[in-house]
């Protein structure tokens, strides 16, 4: 009996019949797109984590990945192309993923995602970047031997801290997107001072890229879509800056009306935040008077910016990337199913009214003055 049972056991000791050696896999961190030069290809950058121990170069001994780049006419052959360069390619854990501005001026970004969608082993919470400069470029920016697709994607945390910081857009996210409105805003992705750096953001309509963002507009696209989760409001009072800081988010509500083919928009959300500076030399942060008037001058600064994107969204852009037209599919049904053809038409003539709250509840430790 015994022998039989060893045996039976000899088997399982020779561990997964199909498994392999981690050291003859790539696994792709990070993935760029760029056009080739001619642009009449793809070039594909495929990030890939190096095996601890394992040098490619003498001078890339330090190093913690590997970059590999191919081109080809469409992805999935680049992908197969890149075999010939390096091992078995695993994107598993992929994180990020790079798309060059000049691609999407070129080829619709259904088509750019499109093999990542149906591969079943790239995840759907990969995070979309844009990038001005190559892909390529972006993706060498190594910093004391950090792999650049991790810095990129840890980037995205500081969202708590600073309001010019995109939600994050996954590339789900993306995909769902493109099959309903078709209108988001991806985060882009910069070198500033030889470091990585998320900076402007790209507006994408009907699959391509139809206009740039700044930091300016992100903060206050942030404001319109109720995304905000930090950052500073700067403003004055009584000739003298001052900075309010968002602590968090009480509410928002949105409201559709509909006369005849007119829509009306009103959007009002509300905040609780801290005076964290004031350089006004009398200010008196322990009378309420003179925090509801920081508080009033701090909404009609956001109120102003806000206003200013929304021209640019129903002017220069003509699309609506905050996701408004959610509330009119809901709120008007039958209005939206009739009319969903032409949302970029409606919202572009649509009335927009956006108030914003904001309830100073701190104003750290400094006292007031005689």
């Amino acid at each position: 009996m015994k022998r039989l049972w060893v045996f039976l056991l000899i088997p399982l000791l020779s561990g997964c019949w199909d498994s392999e050696n981690i050291e003859e896999l790539s696994l792709v961190v990070g993935v760029g797109i760029d056009l080739s030069k001619n642009k009449n290809e793809i070039m594909l950058t495929q990030q890939i984590l190096v095996p601890p121990g394992y040098s490619l170069q003498e001078n890339q001994a330090k190093l913690k990945f590997k970059n590999v780049t191919v081109s080809a006419k469409t992805l999935h052959e680049a992908i197969r192309d890149s075999l010939l360069l390096t091992n078995t390619v695993l994107t598993n854990h992929q994180r990020i993923l790079l798309i060059n501005e000049e691609v999407l001026r070129e080829i619709p970004m259904e088509a750019i995602i499109n093999q990542s969608i149906r591969d079943n082993n790239t995840r759907r919470s990969c995070f979309i970047f844009l990038t001005k400069r190559p892909t390529k470029e972006i993706l060498q920016r190594a910093d004391d031997g950090e792999i650049p697709s991790n810095v990129i994607y840890d980037l995205k945390d500081n969202d708590k801290r600073t309001n010019k910081i995109l939600p994050t857009l996954t590339l789900g996210q993306a995909s769902s997107s493109l099959q309903s409105d078709g209108s988001f805003a991806i985060q882009a992705v910069d070198i500033k001072g030889g470091k990585l750096i998320l900076q402007g953001a790209g507006v994408i309509n009907n699959s391509k890229l139809v206009g740039l963002m700044n930091n300016k507009d992100i903060e206050s696209l942030n404001w319109l879509n109720g995304s905000v989760k930090g950052g500073i409001i700067e403003a004055v009072h009584h000739g003298a800056p001052f900075s309010v800081e968002v602590d968090k988010r009480r509410r928002r509500k949105i409201t559709t009306e509909m006369n005849g083919d007119q829509l009306t928009i009103n959007i009002s959300v509300g905040y609780t935040a801290r005076l964290s500076e004031d350089w006004y030399d009398k200010e008196n942060s322990f009378k309420e008077s003179y925090l509801k008037e920081a508080e009033r001058n701090a909404e009609e600064k956001v109120k102003k910016d806000v206003e200013k994107i929304i021209w640019k969204l129903q002017h220069q852009y003509k699309t609506g990337v905050a996701g408004l037209y959610r509330y009119v599919e809901n709120q008007h049904p039958k209005f939206w199913e009739k009319n969903k053809e032409k949302w970029d038409e409606i919202f572009s003539e649509a009335d927009i009214n956006y108030q914003v709250d904001l309830k100073i509840i701190d104003f750290g430790s400094k006292g007031g003055t005689k």
